[in-house]
């Protein structure tokens, strides 16, 4: 289980990340939250060298990555070094509660 909460639309059954009062392309209340399988594929990629905050300030850097979901939503994440773009992975929510992608 990934641990990343999407919600989803009763009615058209379109999926999308951020949470809602209804949904955003039908305008039906019907809305439910749904646990993401944890799997998709790497969007866009980047390595960041200069952290903007000092705790976010790690030696050779930190990747962030754009991942298109299973289910279809696009998640921004952090990345292990080494991702690139096509790529298969796992996003799940590391120790500190935000999400991370892996190489599957």
């Amino acid at each position: 289980m990934s641990g990343v909460t999407l919600q989803s639309c009763g009615s058209c059954g379109r999926v999308w990340q951020f949470r809602r009062g209804g949904c955003p392309h039908c305008g039906s209340m019907a809305v439910c939250e749904v646990t993401a399988s944890g799997t998709g594929t790497v969007w866009s990629v980047t390595q960041v060298m200069r952290a903007p905050l000092p705790e976010l300030d790690v030696p050779g850097g930190y990747a962030i990555a754009l991942v298109t979901l299973d289910e279809g939503p696009r998640v921004m994440c952090r990345a292990e070094t080494g991702v690139v773009i096509g790529q298969r992975v796992t996003v799940s929510l590391a120790a500190d509660g935000l999400p991370l992608a892996r190489a599957s």
